[in-house]
């Protein structure tokens, strides 16, 4: 995988993280805590997660690379 690729699933994670974050706020505030509600809410956590862990993994390859 280049860099450029790495970057580009980073930014991913992160934008589906910010739309799943959206869709649980918008499915909580007109329905409650109801299942999609909490099924949003595990997406958006997932993706959070993983855009972290590459994000991490990411900054120990540029660093090592120095």
């Amino acid at each position: 995988m280049t860099e450029k690729q790495l970057k580009l699933q980073i930014i991913f994670k992160y934008v589906f993280f910010a739309l799943f974050l959206f869709f649980t706020i918008d499915s909580v505030s007109s329905n409650g805590w109801g299942f999609f509600s909490y099924l949003f809410a595990i997406f958006a956590t997932k993706d959070f997660v993983s855009g972290t862990r590459l994000a991490q993994a990411y900054y120990r390859i540029k660093k090592s690379q120095k």
